[in-house]
């Protein structure tokens, strides 16, 4: 079976590695891509989709917005949340319009399997043909116990999410290679923290780093968003 996905992201970065992601799990199609609120309803009314990833920050009304609205009309994908933020009351709401997981960016491939899994599983319960047992019925539960990862747990220690958030917008920004310095200037953050935060995002594979040797003194790292 081939399950189509809508992804709802208004970050060509971010939007780019949940294709790449999606792409290697066999079985998964990506079917639509939009940035806004409108488009995704646009979409929605005309075609038919098995899986919506969508960010809470989008163009028009939010990722939270148009999921309460594609609940609203009963309308049957299921959803997985994507932002970088964990602000509680979204989480309350998200899971009580029932979707399916609720992932920090920036993450890795191995917790984007984690969501894809829980889908799948959630497929298989909920489309097996027959009256759902107690123990199916208890094991549905325990997945949605389980949708939720701790936000502690979601980055690395000494790392904030709102700081994380602000550095991803600056990074956004830069056309092409840029500094710690580049992105110091933006946010007034210190040298020893940009750099800390410019690394975790390039042990993800968000961005890459260069370095480039001059005629005397340390060499100077360049960053680049990955395509």
């Amino acid at each position: 079976m081939v399950y189509h996905v809508l992804i709802v992201e208004d970050d060509p970065m971010v939007l780019s590695i949940n294709r790449r992601y999606l792409e290697k799990i066999p079985g998964f199609v990506v079917s639509g891509t939009c940035d806004s609120f409108d488009e995704a309803i646009r979409l929605t009314s005309k075609y038919t989709y098995d899986l919506l990833l969508v960010d809470i920050t989008i163009k028009g009304n939010s990722g939270l917005d148009l999921i309460k609205a594609l609940r609203k009309r009963e309308y049957p994908a299921d959803l997985i949340m994507i932002t970088a933020a964990g602000e509680q009351e979204a989480i309350r709401i998200g899971l009580q319009c029932g979707i399916v997981d609720y992932i920090l960016k920036p993450f890795q491939f191995k917790r984007f399997q984690k969501s894809i899994a829980l889908f799948l599983q959630r497929q298989e319960l909920l489309h097996s043909g027959s009256p759902l047992t107690q123990q199916q019925i208890d094991q549905l539960q325990s997945l949605e116990e389980t949708t939720i990862e701790k936000e502690e747990d979601a980055i690395d220690k000494g790392l904030t999410p709102s700081t994380l958030a602000l550095i991803l917008e600056c990074i956004n920004q830069q056309a092409g290679d840029f500094t710690v310095s580049d992105i110091t200037n933006l946010t007034n953050l210190s040298h020893v923290s940009v750099r800390k935060y410019l690394h975790y995002l390039e042990s993800k594979q968000v961005i890459e780093m260069r370095l480039e040797y001059g005629t005397v003194g340390r060499p100077t790292a360049f960053y680049r968003k990955k395509s």
